[in-house]
């Protein structure tokens, strides 16, 4: 952990000499003293190196905060200082009674993240050494080494979608900034239905809760909850220590820099016992880059054309990745306030504003691709939050509240159509905009009970709160050809959704082998907006002869509502083997449809001849989920102080009514022949149960001079997509009843000829034909199986770091040489092998030096479930430094 802190659920607890029942198991004292942080809720400061070898009796019973940690320490060489209310500092002490000299330290591996091969779930966390061994160019690149985890990434595209065990979008899964959730969206039709915008710079861990969730956060959640935890005043700040913080500044490196150009940030804290504040900025920029040409033909045959345009194909591949210059620029600021009696109140406020464009390949007429500009985005997100806790010496009582405020929006440039002006098809350049207001608020509090000396319960419940409100306005002219067609405007449309939930969760311990946990929750949303589109109709009522279409506006005004319980339960046990866990866990999950999915009308990305239309009656998607798994975490096994964890799990995630985008649905007014309309898109709930399961792994070996780190995601199974092709029904008939003598004239004789007259009526056999396969979207295809492996060596009494990485994946094998749509690159999952070196140099205490090379062997490869409108492969060989001073 290196000079550090242990630090408590429940920051701000005072040493007073109200009792804390404690029960901490023989164990090495480091972990000892983390164990006591959580249970007294006391800031601790150590340095885990100092702490190495001596090893803990353990400590059970009641006791102040001072006079257990008196009792912890017995007769180690160990001494403490309470430097202010709940915060205390460990020295260990030479056979002089001198303190040790400290030295040029670092972090050392990483034991934040020892918890979760001790907790009975499937949990990961990202520390913010994982993330500085790769400096991220994407965001999506901190989740890379994450089992169960994937990210749909356009490089062009800074912003994160969040995909657990094949769950994303739309809310399913809970992507938030300390805890303020990010429901933006712009639906572009293909694999992110939902961003986030976040800076590398700020982060100081991620944290995945996998499945179903009964506590704060899981209100409409399916596959999980993504949490991205912001740097604190309290990382810079300790005993005796009222000013600090940390400046990193870095670059690519010569030709081998390959488009990474000035990336860096300075964050800034100073407080004390009365408060503290936290500054920061970041400023990040990238540029045109070379793609990797290793190992191409692992791509298969039907990217860009390869089997019919080899040459354009391989002049594509050797030349820079076109429009990828991008510029993110972030501030953030905190105000900590330490209240009387054990209360807190922070309030926060962070932006980011980012600047890309959108591209693509076309093939010009001496058969060689280039990058044409179809959009420039200039986006800005921004955070505001107000954070209340009070936490006194009371079991009862570990109570925080959130009131949070998100807006993003997104102004965009679109290129004009490329059609001509005679066609009827073109449109000019225009600016759209997008914008989502999310309103929060959460309310929480943990009661702690304790029976005699093995036995907790603790009861966690609250309440969860949020709006979103969806702005969007478009300049854009129809082309004329767009007013003889069923027509709509607008791809994001304007409505309000609004979800309140309440939960409660029971958390039994005993002794050390056994856990239990029950939770439920209550969901309630409501939604509201208006939407429609124009649809060409028979004219209904009495028989008339030779009826026409005609055109009929469809409009609908949405206000409805609805509510769902949903348990979990989860069971932990220790079969008699101290360093071994199974446990498994069984849980229900519901998501409303949203606004996008319920309402959206119109062009989905601007261009060609594609429609989206709404569909007001989508129902709620109801998921269960089960997984088995077990953790593994032994200390001291091949050699003193050495530590293993290990955490298998088996999943299975059930969805009914799942929302998925169908390509080819037909409207009311649709007589006679149906499924001709490929590009008529609309939301529809599966027919059928979609499911997700699999096997995932993690591994983590630390030795002190030797690490190394695995991961891995198998996924089974594939899923089928049916749903009625009249997705709102209104087929249409002509009966013929009977006929009628009109006149006819026939060269100035008039003549009386019978016509037939129909009746035009409903069809409900060709409203319940039912068809499958037209679905678009990330869920089209099962993830990848996909792994990572990490080893290093540190040298130097540990501040020399150097590793390698591997990044892999056995690819899906889907449409690499038989694709049906040669340009919509949507299903290709190719194989890849990717290594990384990296190095880290800690001069001084404070002072950093950091070299990573990605892509070693200039792998050509991307990461899948990207974009197939912006498919961009991803950079070959890449050298950065980069440069980081703590103060």
């Amino acid at each position: 952990m290196g000079i550090g802190m242990a630090q408590a659920a429940t920051p701000g607890n005072t040493a007073s000499q109200q009792l804390v029942q404690f029960d901490i198991p023989a164990q090495p004292l480091d972990r000892a003293v983390l164990a006591y942080a959580e249970q007294s809720g006391v800031q601790v400061f150590f340095d885990s190196r100092k702490l190495a070898g001596l090893h803990s009796e353990g400590l059970r019973g009641s006791y102040s905060a001072e006079g257990g940690l008196r009792q912890l320490l017995l007769g180690m060489p160990v001494r403490y200082h309470f430097s202010a209310p709940g915060q205390v500092g460990l020295e260990r002490l030479e056979a002089s009674g001198e303190a040790m000299e400290l030295g040029a330290t670092h972090v050392e591996s990483n034991r934040g993240a020892d918890w979760v091969y001790q907790t009975p779930r499937s949990t990961s966390v990202i520390t913010r050494e994982q993330i500085d061994k790769r400096p991220p160019r994407h965001a999506a690149d901190m989740l890379e080494e994450t089992a169960g985890v994937y990210t749909a990434v356009d490089q062009r595209d800074p912003g994160l979608s969040v995909n657990i065990r094949g769950v994303q979008d739309y809310g399913r899964v809970n992507m938030n900034i300390d805890g303020m959730r990010q429901n933006f969206n712009v639906n572009g039709h293909q694999q992110r239905n939902g961003v986030m915008f976040i800076d590398p710079e700020f982060i100081s861990n991620v944290e995945i809760e996998k499945g179903s969730q009964s506590g704060m956060g899981g209100a409409g959640v399916l596959g999980g909850i993504a949490s991205f935890n912001t740097v604190q005043a309290s990382e810079f700040l300790g005993p005796g220590k009222e000013f600090g913080g940390r400046i990193r500044a870095g670059h690519g490196i010569g030709e081998l820099g390959n488009g990474t150009y000035f990336n860096g940030s300075g964050v800034f804290a100073f407080g004390n016992e009365v408060g503290d504040v936290l500054l920061g900025m970041s400023e990040r920029h990238f540029g045109d880059y070379r793609a990797g040409t290793n190992d191409a033909d692992n791509l298969g045959t039907n990217i860009r054309n390869k089997n019919l345009f080899p040459e354009a194909w391989q002049d594509w591949l050797e030349s820079e990745v076109g429009d990828m210059s991008s510029v993110t620029r972030s501030q953030m600021i905190k105000l900590g306030l330490n209240l009387p009696q054990d209360q807190r109140v922070q309030l926060s406020y962070m932006a980011t504003d980012t600047d890309s464009k959108d591209a693509w390949t076309y093939q010009d007429e001496n058969n060689r691709y280039y990058y044409m500009r179809s959009a420039s985005n200039d986006i800005t997100a921004k955070n505001v939050a107000l954070d209340y806790s009070y936490t006194p010496d009371d079991d009862l009582i570990d109570f925080k509240a959130k009131l949070y405020y998100v807006t993003t929006r997104q102004d965009r440039w679109n290129a004009g159509s490329t059609a001509s002006q005679a066609s009827g098809n073109y449109y000019g350049p225009y600016q759209d905009r997008f914008q989502t207001d999310t309103w929060g608020l959460q309310l929480q509090n943990t009661s702690r009970f304790y029976f005699g000396q093995h036995d907790t319960l603790s009861f966690n419940y609250g309440t969860e709160l949020f709006q979103d409100t969806f702005k969007p306005s478009s300049e854009r002219v129809p082309a004329p050809n767009e007013h003889t067609n069923p027509y709509a405007s607008g791809a994001t449309p304007q409505g309000k959704r609004v979800m309140a939930s309440v939960f409660g969760e029971l958390k039994f311990e005993h002794g050390d082998w056994l856990t239990l946990d029950a939770g439920l929750r209550y969901d309630r949303y409501r939604l509201s907006g208006q939407t429609g589109f124009t649809a060409f109709m028979l004219p209904t009522g009495g028989p008339a002869v030779d009826p026409e279409y005609v055109s009929t506006d469809l409009l609908f005004d949405v206000n409805q509502e609805a509510g769902r319980f949903s348990p979990t339960f989860g069971i932990g046990v220790k079969p008699g083997l101290d360093w071994l866990q199974l446990y498994t866990r069984w849980g229900r999950g519901w998501r409303p449809p949203s606004v996008t999915e319920a309402f959206m009308s119109g062009k989905p990305h601007g261009g060609g001849n594609e429609m989206v239309y709404p569909n007001p009656f989508l129902k709620p998607e109801t998921s269960h989920n089960w997984e088995a798994g077990f953790n593994i975490f032994k200390e001291s096994l091949f050699r003193d102080g050495d530590r293993l964890g290990a955490k298998v799990a088996y999943f299975d995630t059930r969805i009914d009514n799942f929302s998925f985008l169908d390509i080819n649905v037909d409207l009311p007014g649709t007589a006679g022949v149906i499924g001709t309309s490929l590009g008529r898109n609309a939301y529809q709930n599966n027919l059928e149960t979609t499911r997700f399961r699999g096997v995932e792994y993690s591994l983590d070996y630390d030795a002190g001079g030797f690490y190394s780190q695995l991961s891995y995601t198998h996924m089974i199974g594939s899923n089928d997509f049916c749903s009625k092709q009249l997705y709102m029904g209104g087929a249409q008939s002509r009966t013929q009843v009977g006929t009628e003598l009109r006149p006819v004239d026939f060269g100035g004789v008039i003549i009386m000829l019978p016509f037939p007259v129909y009746q035009v009526g409903g069809d409900p056999a060709l409203d319940a034909r039912v068809m499958c396969g037209h679905v678009m979207g990330n869920a089209s295809y099962m993830p990848a199986d996909r792994g990572a492996l990490t080893a290093g060596l540190r040298f130097f009494d540990n501040t020399l770091d150097v590793g390698m990485r591997l990044r892999f994946s056995k690819g899906n094998g889907e449409n690499l040489n038989a694709q049906g749509y040669n340009q919509i690159d949507q299903a290709l999952w190719p194989r890849y092998e990717v290594y990384d070196l990296y190095a880290s140099y800690w001069m001084t205490e404070n002072l950093n030096i950091g070299l990573s090379m990605e892509n070693v062997t200039d792998q050509a490869y991307f990461v899948a479930m990207g974009d197939a409108n912006n498919l961009s492969l991803a950079r070959g060989r890449t050298l950065t430094g980069m440069f980081e001073y703590r103060f």
